[in-house]
């Protein structure tokens, strides 16, 4: 496979883990994860301006009452750009296509994903059937790429076991869909922007 660079491939990416090797944590080691973040943003020079959360809940309060939207809004507070994946809950699914916690807040950024079906041209994008895109009360605020792309796979990792037959790009990389990718896509042209402009706020930038 060709070398290829990612969305902001000078950006620095700090982890954390909250999950086990299959994805299971607890609410409260995720919030526990956002409130770390926001605790030592600065620390040793990381200046940690973006926060991808690639997952959702369901959760059936209200969003405004929701602790794990208030961990990541209390993010968005303290200048942390805080993008959201919408969800692979759409059409014909369970939810049929509306967000779960945190996607629906309207105080954070959510992505959608969309099919380039391997072009260039915006022309023929559509938004995938997997893709939640909300409903009336809460719609998300952007699409981007999340159908089919090639990234770096995570070796025994659940994906990488389970669907190694359609997957696999050769020995390191590894084709998969969903809004996770998509929200990743945003967070690294959200990035880009913080780069050119420092001093921009979520807000502004969102």
């Amino acid at each position: 496979t060709a070398a290829f660079l990612g969305m902001a491939p000078d950006a620095r990416l700090v982890s954390i883990k909250v999950a086990d090797s299959v994805g299971r944590t607890d609410v409260s080691q995720v919030i526990a994860g956002i409130d770390w973040v926001v605790q030592h943003k600065n620390d040793n020079g990381m200046n940690i301006r973006v926060l991808l959360l690639a997952f959702g809940t369901d959760s059936t309060a209200p969003w405004y009452h929701d602790p794990l939207v208030q961990a990541a809004e209390v993010a968005w507070k303290n200048g942390i750009f805080v993008v959201i994946s919408a969800g692979n809950d759409g059409e014909g699914a369970k939810w049929t296509g509306s967000l779960s916690n945190p996607a629906r807040s309207p105080n954070l950024m959510t992505v959608g994903a969309t099919d380039t079906v391997a072009t260039s041209s915006l022309g023929d994008d559509t938004v995938p059937n997997f893709s939640s895109s909300g409903n009336a009360v809460r719609r998300v605020d952007a699409v981007a790429p999340g159908a089919h792309i090639v990234s770096l796979k995570a070796p025994g990792s659940y994906a990488a076991t389970n669907f190694a037959a359609t997957g696999n790009v050769g020995d390191r990389f590894f084709r998969g869909s969903g809004t996770s990718q998509a929200a990743a896509v945003v967070a690294g042209s959200a990035a880009l922007i913080i780069q050119q402009r420092p001093t921009i706020s979520p807000q502004e930038l969102k």
